[in-house]
């Protein structure tokens, strides 16, 4: 006992004096541990209480809210891509969802017949379709104020400013130039129907056919009014046909697309035709086909031209007398080439063209905007520039506007270098927007700013080193 401390002679002396009943010893150890085992995870898990769960997911929750906000909001979005237009662009963050696809108008501002939009693309599916190729099939419209004539013309150009990959968001930047005889309307109102994915190109690419195998094929007698188009390539007209092959279904096209495949192939008078078909019509998928010939040295043989028919549900070709845009399901394209028979079998033929995916829906946005055009100037003039006559010209913050007349075929006053004199310097701004009408001989063309102008600080507009005053 001398190795023992008071306390352990104290504990030894206790153990000694127990009745221990020695049967029972073991499945008192064992409920003991049981008992150890259940409370112990308790007291480990008093800390994640269902109140605590609940407030951290709360906390989670709010976390990501803010973060959402931040990242995509006017403010986040003119921080990061075009501080300098802050004072300039309102926001606006009104947004519309159709097929999974979230179109928002996060910002904008009009100047009369100008106006410059910030919009997103978002697939809020999970899919993540949309790729940093990703853009309106046809663009999108703007809402105008009709004219007299009944016809308006809209110029855009566009920026594709951000691609966000984790929440699959594209982010734009489109400046808008309107008729100036049907401005703008108000609300500014954006829409659009189709929005295409991405696209894949495939250029002189390989289409898996053994020439050597290919000899005469069936045929049909084909009439004129039953060629719609097609691509002459060495000559002014199309070459009409007695014959042509007989649609079917002869071969897959690289792409592995099945709305487009080689339709037939043969050797008619010594010509090699190759016919490619396509569903029709269709707003997204392979586009028209254009075929060549590669030979053994490498080198590319373009086709001696090409033809197109329309056939109906049952493969009847159809002719303009009996055609109804309703009948139309096929669209065949046949190529013809010059060879040699023998000499077939040393050739492949290549394809090229694209393939894209996308989306037919309703997206549509209308922005209450304040009325800026305080800070526009507008005014009117006759000044000589080459061979245009700049008759009315507007300067906005967003840039400059010209209406005018010209002399000649085309109208060059998008591609005239545009300077902005101020008190502070000259600025130099960006062209290539507008369009002309070469039967009136009249023009609009507008030039955009990287910073906006201040008019107040203008004195002067140089095009081409002439001097316009600012009236």
């Amino acid at each position: 006992m001398g190795k023992f401390d008071k306390d352990e002679q104290q504990i030894h002396k206790m153990f000694s004096e127990m009745k221990v009943d020695a049967s029972k010893l073991t499945e008192q150890v064992k409920s003991r541990l049981h008992e150890e085992s259940t409370i112990r995870p308790v007291k480990q898990h008093r800390r994640w209480t269902r109140p605590t769960v609940a407030a951290i997911v709360m906390s989670l929750m709010l976390v990501v809210s803010v973060t959402a906000a931040a990242v995509g909001n006017f403010d986040w979005f003119i921080e990061r891509f075009n501080p300098s237009f802050s004072q300039v662009i309102e926001p606006v963050e009104a947004q519309i969802d159709d097929k999974g696809i979230r179109m928002e108008v996060i910002g904008a501002q009009k100047y009369d017949n100008q106006a410059i939009i910030y919009l997103s693309l978002q697939d809020i599916t999970g899919q993540n379709r949309l790729t940093e190729q990703t853009n309106f099939q046809d663009g999108f419209s703007v809402k105008m104020h009709e004219n007299e004539e009944g016809f308006s013309s809209l110029s855009t150009s566009q920026k594709m400013l951000y691609f966000n990959e984790d929440t699959n968001t594209v982010y734009y930047e489109y400046n808008i130039t309107a008729d100036p005889n049907s401005p703008l309307a108000d609300p500014l109102e954006v829409d659009s129907s189709r929005i295409y994915f991405d696209e894949n190109r495939y250029t002189d690419t390989p289409i898996s056919i053994a020439l050597a195998e290919v000899e005469g094929a069936e045929t049909q007698p084909i009439k004129e009014s039953q060629i719609w188009g097609g691509k002459t390539f060495k000559g002014d007209e199309i070459p009409s046909l007695k014959d042509i092959l007989v649609p079917g279904n002869y071969a897959d096209m690289p792409h592995g697309e099945k709305d487009q495949w080689v339709s037939a192939i043969g050797v008619i008078n010594g010509k090699l035709h190759v016919q490619i078909g396509k569903v029709f019509p269709k707003e997204f998928g392979p586009s028209d086909a254009h075929l060549t010939l590669k030979g053994p040295d490498g080198n590319l043989e373009n086709a001696d031209y090409s033809n197109v028919f329309l056939a109906d549900e049952g493969n009847n070709i159809l002719d303009a007398e009996n055609y109804g845009s309703d009948d139309v399901q096929y669209k065949y394209e046949e190529f013809v080439f010059s060879i040699k028979s023998e000499d077939l079998s040393k050739y492949a033929i290549c394809y090229s063209g694209f393939v894209h995916a996308g989306v037919e829906g309703n997206w549509k946005v209308a922005a209450n905007l304040s009325n800026p055009n305080s800070d526009m100037h507008t005014w009117k003039s006759n000044i000589l520039v080459e061979d245009h006559l700049f008759e009315y010209l507007t300067l906005s913050p967003l840039g400059v506007q010209v209406i005018g007349t010209f002399k000649g075929e085309d109208s060059m006053a998008s591609q005239m270098l545009l300077e902005v004199e101020t008190v502070d310097g000259i600025i130099l701004l960006e062209g290539g927007s507008g369009g002309y009408s070469s039967e009136k001989f009249t023009f609009d063309a507008s030039w955009n700013t990287e910073e906006p102008l201040d008019v107040t600080k203008a004195t002067v507009i140089i095009v081409n080193g002439i001097r316009i005053p600012i009236k």
